[in-house]
Formats: structure tokens, C-alpha cells, sequence
């Protein structure tokens, strides 16, 4: 008995020395192998026409605003002429109507002042002879009272009568002249249904010089469109097409990417997706070796395909999440395509925090 326990002491060295090594060399990281990628621009024409020129080639950086390309604008010059022709020739339209409206108002407005004057002045005429006619009736009456008395003679009779009567016509005569002023006044007022449709005319000639505008506009705007610009700052990564084209729109001409917009995309074994959470700092290894930290902004809510069968007691298919994590990139290192290994922590304390 004393003679065996040296060995299981020795034994136990062994196993406990085996142990901490096991312990001290297990991965600590799941190294999990992704990609830099982003999202493509795609730059493309709003009109259809033939590529003149594009002045960019693959690799160019370029700015937002900066023309990329130009198609020829002959029929886009064509149309902003025939429609700067037209909406001077809708103005010059409108300014007539407008003189021809103002014309108008001040005719009608003067002749219908004239008019009513004249309807005043023939209505005091009519109250003038309305008392010039009493005053030879009473006196005409009072003549034929004195004549049928024998007192007075019937030469004043007669002169008294006849004076009465040229009264009364004279009345009759003014009243024709006041209802000639009313119907003078009537066919003036009956001049504001001209004004009205020189109003009118006036309306659609401003309706028809808006429209001439906006055709203007759209044909600038369809020859702005003829120079193809950078909707970003980035740098041109496919050539789509070439100078001599025709291209239509929504063809890609070319398509750029955002260098500060890259990241690194990795799959995640759906056993460790558990460890991942947005806003998780981890470190990214480049195949030159060297780390940065990139931080975690996606992480896939539906899992994909399997990507290996677990054989264990359970035998299910594992499947994968996507993450994508954000580096910095302003030394310019990353670059679409390259591989990175995404370093995800395995060690969690007894809170369940990595460590």
C-alpha cells in the first residue's frame, strides 16, 4: 500500500498539471470569418438619351454634385427655346388683355358717369316743366273762368290754352328725353358684361402663361437632368456603361460606395447568437494581423440556412444569424471584399457579462 501512493500522487500531479493547461489553452473567442462589405449606389439617368461623355473611370473619387457624365442635350436646348418663345409670346398676351381690361373699365366707367349725369340732368328738365305746365294750367283756368264771365276777352283765353298745351307737350317731350337718358344709362351699364369677358379673357391668358412657365421649367429641368451627378461623396466602383450608349432611366451608368459607410458582415451559429447584442464592442482582425474594434449595428431577427448538421444527441440542423458590425475607416484600410475575422467573446462572468 505504502509503495502505490507515490504513484497516485504522481498520478494526480499529472492530471491537475493537464488540467490547468486545458484550462489555460482553451479559446477564449470564437473567431467567426466575414467579409467588408456596403451598399452600392446606383447612379443612373432620369431621361433617356446617348451618352456623350463620362468623364469618371473605376477607382475615381468623387463629390456630391460633381457631373459624372452628360447626355446630348440637343432636343432637351430645343425644347426650353420653344417654350421661353411661348411663354414670352403668353405674356405679351397677357399684358394686351390686361391694357384691353383697363380700356374697357374706364370706358364703361366714363360712360356710365355721362349717362347717369345725362338722366339727372333730363329728370330736373321733366320736374321744370312739370312746374312750368301746372303754372299754365292754373293760369289757363283761371283765363277760362273770367272768358265764360264775359270778363275777359277770347284772345287771352285762347293765348292761356294754347300755352297750356305747348306746356304739357313740352313735358311729354322731356319725358321722352329722360327715359332716351335711362336707356343711355342701361346700355352702359350693359358695358360691365364686356368688362367681364375681358376680365375672363384676361384669367386665361394668365392660366396660359402659367402653363407655358411650368413647360418651361420641366424642359430645364429634363436638360438638367442631361448631366449625370454624384448623389454623394464616394468613390466610383462599376462602370455600367460607356460613352456612346444610349441608356435609359433607372440604367445604371455607374455605381459608387460610401468609404465611412463599410462594414464587416459574419454569420453566427444560431448556439452563439445568444452572446450578441446590438451596441457589443468587438475586435476585428484583418488577414494583415491587425485588430481594431468594431461595434455591433445589425443583427439578423430570422435565422438562415444551416450551415452544418449537429450529430449530438438532439441531431438538428445548425443554422446561422447575421451580424454586422462598424469600423472605423478613416485610415482608409477597409476596403469592400476583404476578408475579416470577427473575434466574438466566449467567457462570460456569473452575471452572464463577457469578460
Amino acid at each position: 500500500m505504502k509503495q502505490r501512493l507515490p504513484i497516485v500522487i504522481a498520478l494526480t500531479a499529472v492530471a491537475g498539471v493537464a488540467l490547468y493547461f486545458f484550462l489555460a489553452n482553451r479559446p477564449r473567442d470564437l473567431v467567426l470569418t466575414g467579409i467588408v462589405t456596403t451598399d452600392d449606389l446606383i447612379v443612373s439617368s432620369e431621361i433617356q438619351g446617348r451618352l456623350q461623355e463620362l468623364v469618371v473611370k473605376e477607382g475615381d473619387a468623387v463629390t456630391q454634385g460633381q457631373v459624372l457624365g452628360r447626355i446630348h442635350p440637343q432636343e432637351w436646348k430645343a425644347d426650353v427655346a420653344f417654350f421661353t418663345n411661348s411663354e414670352q409670346q403668353s405674356a405679351a398676351q397677357v399684358a394686351e388683355a390686361a391694357a384691353n381690361l383697363r380700356f374697357q373699365e374706364a370706358q364703361t366707367d366714363n360712360q356710365t358717369r355721362q349717362a347717369e349725369a345725362n338722366l339727372d340732368a333730363a329728370r330736373a328738365q321733366v320736374a321744370q316743366g312739370l312746374a312750368d305746365s301746372e303754372n299754365a294750367r292754373l293760369v289757363y283756368e283761371r283765363e277760362e273762368a273770367l272768358y265764360r264771365t264775359g270778363v275777359e276777352a277770347a284772345q287771352a283765353y285762347d293765348q292761356a290754352r294754347t300755352t297750356y298745351d305747348a306746356a304739357k307737350a313740352h313735358v311729354e317731350a322731356l319725358r321722352k328725353q329722360e327715359q332716351a337718358a335711362q336707356a343711355t344709362l342701361a346700355l352702359a351699364k350693359g358695358n360691365a358684361d364686356q368688362v367681364s369677358a375681358r376680365r375672363a379673357a384676361l384669367d386665361a391668358n394668365v392660366h396660359q402663361h402659367a402653363a407655358a412657365s411650368a413647360q418651361k421649367e420641366k424642359a430645364q429641368v429634363h436638360l438638367d437632368y442631361t448631366e449625370i451627378r454624384a448623389p454623394i461623396d464616394g468613390i466610383v466602383d462599376v462602370r455600367a456603361a460607356l460613352q456612346g450608349e444610349v441608356v435609359s432611366p433607372g440604367k445604371a451608368i455607374v455605381t459608387l460606395i460610401d468609404p465611412d459607410n463599410l462594414w464587416v458582415r459574419a454569420d453566427v451559429e444560431e448556439s452563439y447568437i445568444d452572446l450578441v447584442r446590438i451596441g457589443d464592442t468587438m475586435s476585428v482582425r484583418l488577414p494583415s494581423g491587425r485588430e481594431r474594434q468594431g461595434t455591433v449595428f445589425y443583427r439578423g431577427v430570422d435565422a438562415e440556412f444551416a450551415t452544418q448538421r449537429d450529430v449530438s444527441r438532439t441531431k438538428r440542423d445548425i443554422k446561422t444569424f447575421e451580424i454586422r458590425l462598424r469600423c472605423d475607416n478613416s485610415d482608409r484600410v477597409l476596403a469592400v471584399g476583404m476578408t475579416a475575422y470577427v473575434l466574438l467573446p466566449l467567457e462570460i462572468d456569473h452575471q452572464g457579462a463577457r469578460r
